[in-house]
């Protein structure tokens, strides 16, 4: 940084500083400084040195500073690169004057140029020593360093009169001061430099607060891009030469982008050009020959045209003059490659290191002759809008005008010239003239500049290419690529597209296979296709305004060279009769399309054109035919589809699509969907290339002839509701994927037409059973059965299907059994068993995940293997076993460690539940009147799971006991507490969403929640500093009663609605779901069942309220909480809130041990000192941190380990743990392994271990559960030898641990297993 000596005056800061000193050293202070500030002075020239800033201020003031000056002196030493301040302040000086608001009059101190340039010497070894400490400063550093040396300056040595130096600078100085215009010596029009008056003291009058940046019209947004430009063209490799296309939509900012580059890089090279217009010096070559400009401008030789021998002489030497340098030039509008090449030849003349900007409209001009592609993106919204504001508006946008001014910059989609232009069009005028504008925009051309702008890449278009622009803008603006090039097109390559040419040019976009013509561009189409209109009526016109279209309809004439029609019948307001010959003369036409917007399902639409006499025409050149409710019974014979592509006619008329063979070679599309009185599809025998055939809803369809087995190219048949069809003729068709055959009630028999198909509807048929060749569909992804009555059983060809993902089998009533699977369907995701006739579930599940004969040899199975399946069986992640009768679910569910959502709803004969799996994300077991039991823990809570959204749904589970109640709840509390954990740890959750959901039946709030209320609202005052202390949370908590309560809802929600105040901050208010359901379409009514009161517990994140910065103030804070009961949209009545309550949740204040299931009970009632949860996470925590030794286990600790396993087996040996029913423990609460405080204060959860920690109070009866020890937490307190010796032994003892816990988990389920066999 600068610093300057008070020399031996001492004066008052200026208001404004005009010229800045930039310097290092004491010696510099004490001498030629202190010199040069007092001549400045006495010129009454305002100078700034740093003793003029008062104390106290930040050091970034000095680049303030820098910014207001308008010339800087910048005095290098030898030990001018010790500071790092004075190579930050050069490198802000070098910004300035690049954007010409400063000049810099270098004064090299003692110190060569070169020395400078190079960082040689002791300035070089000083530079040397600082980029040590700073290396990612070193670039814009050296650029500094070497933009200075290219200034003229004075050099100070030993011989130098310094007085006569001081003198010189000082002259200059005033010259340049003389020479910005100023007006009576206070104000400069270009910037903030004055000059004090005679007779003024130094501070001057007050000036202007006007300055250069208020005046400018900046390009908001240009950093980014000049730094992702910059990227490209590689400044930092200063050998290796860059040719760099910058692509974008005419107006994005490509040519200002090129210039800012020139202006900002320049100066690091020889020679610099902008060579412009090349578009349209092009077409004159016999006045330009470009490459020759190039040269010359590079050489800075004059160019005139020569005689041809002379030409090739100059262009020799200028050739070889300028691959002596590096240069930096810029080709700008280029439209064509060969333009490109004729400028750069062979590039023999471009020395290494240098670099080229080309810019374009088309990415194919560019495409194999650069080294880099740059898409110049539009503006983001922010910059967008103020940029816009900057033309739209004298001051700042008028709050009035704020949503106007968005919906402006919406239409512009980020191009800087329309949002230019339409800012300076709308500057000064009255809102209803803004509203008007915006209201014309779709509809009328736009502004002369703009369109002039977009018409060039146009007018680079063929006849043909105009068309097809036209076509896309006026009728397939949003629709499928592939789609709209099957008819656009008409190159028979498929590696070539005329609409990609397009998309080239920027006039569409292509964006995940879908067209895209933004609003700017289609306002353009829309102006060319009006001014095509006006000029020639009857010149391939677009219609889509329906009076317009109707006119045409009635007037032959005029329908003489129609290119398309698009007639919304929505806005046909009445019948209206025409006649048969209305499109007799439109031998044009290709695109023709009748439909409704009303109804977008067409089953209600009417069509209110009446053609009483038939119609009669031949529309050859037609392309696309979409006609709802097509009147006909058959087409005219005269009809010729030879160029036909798409044939859409739903709810038709059709008997018969037409009589005898005709040329449908073209033909891709068939959609003849709800045409009830078609018989047969005779006729399309030489539609040899379609590719989808939907006869949806044609009931009288009995078969579908022979004329499908020619459909080689058929990829998607669908057959869905053919009432009529009774099975599917023998036949292969080689490319078929989607086959939907559901409800064609009377299909009683499925061949298979397909070996590859991926999808497979027969959901509603009557077939019996599947063909044994089923398994030969190695593709098949879905299979698709559902309320199939008749199906008896399946093959068990289908364990062959290895690539099946989603088996649905609902609502088969007759289906007993499901084959073996063993390990084949290891893709299975979704498996739907619900309503079927499987009586035996544990047969099914145990198929799922493990293979019979393994039970045996789990004690020598790898858990570490668990998460990629049991010999890769495991893979279902959802599971529908609703509506059915089984009383239990089998034990092996546990090892479908990929289930993520288990439905187990209306399934009244179950009683209890095992232990789940770890990944369960989702669990409804609504209506499960019968259970009671659940396993403690509900499902294992392992590492990598903490993170997944859980809702547990066990409403109308009218029998669940208090103990199993308790359960769930201790699972809450450990669940929350895991996820906080992760919150803290991992930083997940951001985003406000209820991670947790849980509902069961029950009168009574948890008594974990210390603040709660009766009625549905809640008011507390929180302590203060309550944010503080590892605060991740909230468990939010209501009970609901459902008084004649019946389900005439889609959905259920109990929504909560939150809001905290602090002491002068703004109300942060936010929602959230805290429970409820959705009904689905197959679900029977969810009536709440006697007693009706259910618990609804959710967790959720409030990082979003820890975000807020309120620094170190202790401030309270007011919390309010609303609970309501809706359908979503309004309150439901017949429920009511009775009470509510909430807790805030805490991390631990230490760091907690990875396992946080405490302890498992037995089968006899004894505490374990492993589980089955403890196994695995353990297992995993090893298996993670790669433990692999069990060296350094302290023998005496091994020996005890060792007696207690001996002495558990001694006991599980003697008693018989299959009939006995398990004991649980209610232990004694423990108060010191609460964190609940006397004050009532917040509690983690994870101070609980099974059960739940009472208040100080005496809870209410209902409230009473079993309570455990805290989670264990490392002892903080230990001295640092006790510490050292833990960590080094923890890792062996619990691989020890974890060998002896797999043992005992497997002796316990072999036990069991070996018993439950015995009894069968």
């Amino acid at each position: 940084m600068s610093k300057v000596s008070s020399s031996n005056l001492v004066h008052d800061p200026p208001p404004q500083h005009q010229v800045f000193i930039n310097f290092r050293g004491t010696e510099l202070r004490n001498n030629f400084i202190s010199h040069l500030e007092k001549a400045l002075l006495n010129k009454k020239v305002n100078v700034f040195i740093d003793i003029r800033e008062r104390i106290g201020k930040d050091k970034d003031i000095f680049f303030q500073r820098i910014r207001e000056s308008r010339i800087t002196i910048a005095v290098i030493s030898s030990k001018y690169t010790e500071s790092k301040w004075c190579l930050n302040e050069l490198a802000e000086i070098q910004k300035c004057v690049l954007a010409e608001t400063m000049e810099v009059f270098p004064v090299f101190y003692k110190v060569d140029v070169g020395m400078v340039e190079k960082q040689t010497g002791e300035f070089g070894e000083n530079f040397k020593k600082l980029l040590e400490q700073h290396h990612s400063e070193s670039e814009k550093w050296e650029r500094a360093l070497k933009f200075v040396t290219t200034k003229l300056g004075v050099r100070v040595d030993e011989k130098s009169f310094e007085c006569d130096i001081v003198d010189h600078v000082v002259k200059d100085v005033m010259k340049a001061i003389n020479e910005i215009p100023t007006d009576q010596g206070t104000k400069s029009p270009r910037g903030d430099i004055i000059v004090l008056p005679e007779g003024k003291n130094i501070r001057g009058e007050p000036e202007s607060s006007s300055s250069w940046s208020s005046k400018a019209s900046p390009f908001f947004g240009i950093e980014t891009r000049l730094e992702q430009l910059k990227e490209k063209l590689d400044f930092e490799s200063n050998e290796v030469t860059r040719v760099v296309g910058v692509v974008g939509m005419p107006g994005i900012g490509k040519t200002t982008l090129a210039k800012k580059v020139l202006e900002d890089w320049g100066y690091e090279f020889s020679h610099t050009m902008f060579l412009d217009d090349v578009r349209e010096k092009s077409k004159y070559p016999e006045i330009h020959n470009l490459q020759m400009e190039l040269l010359c401008g590079l050489t800075n030789i004059k160019y005139e045209r020569k005689e041809q021998t002379e030409t090739d002489l100059l262009l020799k030497f200028l050739k070889v003059e300028v691959s002596k340098n590096k240069v930096l030039f810029v080709l700008d509008d280029v439209s064509e490659k060969s333009q490109i090449e004729n400028i750069l030849g062979e590039r023999e003349w471009l020395k290494e290191g240098s670099k080229v900007l080309i810019t374009t409209n088309s990415k194919s001009v560019v495409k194999g002759m650069v080294n880099e592609t740059y898409l110049v993106p539009g503006l983001s919204d922010n910059d967008a809008l103020n940029y816009f504001e900057r033309h739209a508006f004298s001051v700042s946008c008028e709050p009035s005008f704020m949503k106007l001014a968005r919906e402006f910059v919406e239409y512009s989609r980020g191009n800087p010239l329309a949002l230019k232009v339409l800012g300076g069009e709308l500057l000064g005028k009255q809102k209803s003239y803004w509203e008007s504008k915006l209201g014309t925009l779709a509809k009328s051309p736009i502004s002369n500049t703009i369109q002039d702008a977009l018409r060039i890449p146009y007018d680079d278009l063929n006849l043909h290419h105009k068309n097809l622009f036209l076509d896309v803008a006026c009728f397939f603006r949003f629709e499928d690529e592939y789609h709209v090039r099957s008819f656009l097109d008409s190159s028979v390559h498929e590696n070539v597209s005329e609409i990609k040419d397009l998309a080239d040019k920027f006039l569409i976009n292509i964006c995940g296979d879908r067209l895209e013509i933004n609003d700017l561009m289609y306002t353009f189409a829309m102006g060319l296709e009006s001014q095509s209109s006006s000029e020639d009526s009857t010149s391939g016109r677009r219609l889509s305004n329906h009076g317009e279209i109707i006119t045409v309809l009635r007037n032959k004439v005029e329908a003489t060279k129609v290119r398309g029609i698009f007639l919304d019948m929505s806005e046909v307001p009445k019948e209206m009769k025409l006649g048969s010959d209305t499109f007799k003369e439109m031998n044009d036409l290709r695109y023709l399309k009748f439909f409704d917007s009303s109804c977008p399902k067409e089953c209600e639409a009417d069509c209110n054109l009446n053609f009483p006499n038939g119609l009669r025409f031949t529309l050859e050149k037609i392309r696309y035919l979409h006609w709802l409710k097509f009147p006909l019974k058959i087409f005219p014979r005269s009809f010729n589809p030879k160029n036909l592509i798409d044939l859409k006619l739903p709810y038709s008329q059709l008997e018969q699509v037409w009589k005898g063979e005709k040329d449908t070679s073209k033909l891709k599309w068939l959609d003849l969907n709800h045409s009830s009185k078609l018989r047969t599809l005779s006729g399309l025998s030489l539609a040899r290339n379609l590719q989808s055939m939907n006869l949806e809803g044609c009931t009288k369809l009995e078969t579908v002839h022979h004329e499908l087995k020619n459909m080689e190219s058929l990829l998607f048949l669908n057959l869905r509701g053919c009432t009529s069809l009774e099975s599917l003729p023998k036949m292969k068709l080689i490319s078929l994927k989607t086959l939907i055959l559901s409800g064609c009630s009377n299909l009683d028999e499925f061949n298979l037409i397909s070996e590859n198909l991926e999808e497979l509807y027969l959901d509603g048929t009557a077939i019996k059973g599947l063909p044994s060749d089923i398994g030969n569909l190695q593709r098949l992804v879905l299979l698709k059965l559902k309320d199939c009555k008749k199906l008896l059983s399946l093959p068990d060809s289908i364990r062959n299907l290895k690539a099946l993902e989603k088996l649905i089998l609902s609502g088969c009533s007759s289906l007993v059994s499901f084959p073996e699977v063993k390990q084949s369907l290891k893709h299975l995701k979704t498996l739907l068993l619900d309503g079927t006739a499987i009586k035996d579930i544990h047969d099914v599940v145990h198929r799922l995940s493990i293979n019979q004969g393994q039970i045996s040899s789990l004690s020598h199975y790898d858990l570490c293997e668990w998460r990629h399946g049991i010999n890769g069986l495991s893979s279902v992640q959802r599971l529908c076993l609703s509506r059915n009768d089984f009383t239990s679910l089998p034990e092996s569910i546990i090892y479908l460690y990929n289930l993520k959502w288990l439905d187990l709803k209306y399934c009244k004969q179950l009683t209890s539940l095992p232990m789940l799996p770890p990944n369960l994300h989702w669990l409804d077991a609504d209506g499960c009147t019968s259970l009671r039991n659940i396993e403690k823990p509900l499902s294992l809570l392992l590492a990598g799971t903490e993170q997944s959204h859980s809702t547990f749904i066990f409403s109308n589970c009218t029998k669940l006991d208090q103990v199993a109640k308790n359960g769930i709840v201790s699972f809450v509390r450990r669940k929350i507490q895991l996820m906080s954990d992760a919150l803290v740890h991992k930083n997940k959750g951001s985003i406000l969403d209820v991670l947790i959901k849980i509902c069961y039946p029950g009168w009574q709030l948890p008594v974990w929640f210390d603040h709660r209320s009766v009625g549905s609202e809640l008011k507390q005052n929180l302590p203060r500093h309550w944010k503080e202390d590892g605060l991740t949370g909230i468990a939010l908590c209501v009970v609901v009663s459902f008084k004649d309560y019946k389900d005439h809802n889609t959905r259920l929600l109990v929504r909560c609605t939150s809001e905290f105040k602090e002491e002068n901050a703004p109300l942060i208010q936010f929602s959230c779901i805290l429970g409820g359901w959705t009904k689905q379409v197959s679900d029977n009514p969810r009536d709440i069942v006697e007693p009706s009161g259910h618990v609804f517990i959710g967790y959720t994140n409030l990082l979003h309220v820890m975000k807020r910065d309120r620094g170190a103030k202790c401030v309270g804070t007011e919390v309010s909480f609303k609970f309501e009961v809706t359908d979503g949209a309004k309150q439901v009545t017949n429920c009511e809130v009775l009470k509510c309550g909430f807790t805030l949740i805490y991390a631990p204040t230490t760091k907690p041990v990875h396992s946080l299931c405490t302890q498992v009970y037995s089968d006899h009632g004894e505490q374990m000192s492993g589980s089955t949860t403890a196994i695995v996470e353990e297992r995993y925590n090893q298996h993670e941190t790669g433990a692999t030794s069990v060296s350094l286990v302290a023998p005496t600790m091994a020996s005890e380990i060792t007696k207690e396993v001996q002495h558990y087996e001694a006991k599980s040996n003697v008693e018989d743990i299959q009939n006995e029913a398990p004991s649980r423990n209610n232990v004694d609460a423990n108060p010191e392994s609460s964190d609940h405080n006397t004050n009532g204060e917040s509690m983690s959860p994870g101070s609980s271990g099974e059960g739940e920690v009472f208040k100080n109070e005496s809870p209410k009866k209902e409230e009473t559960n079993s309570t455990s020890s805290a989670l264990p937490l490392e002892n903080n307190t230990n001295e640092n030898g006790t510490n050292n010796l833990r960590e080094r032994l923890e890792k062996p003892i619990r691989l020890i641990c974890l060998v002896i816990s797999i043992y005992l988990g497997a002796a316990f389920v072999l036990r069991k297993d070996n018993k439950k066999r015995s009894n069968q």
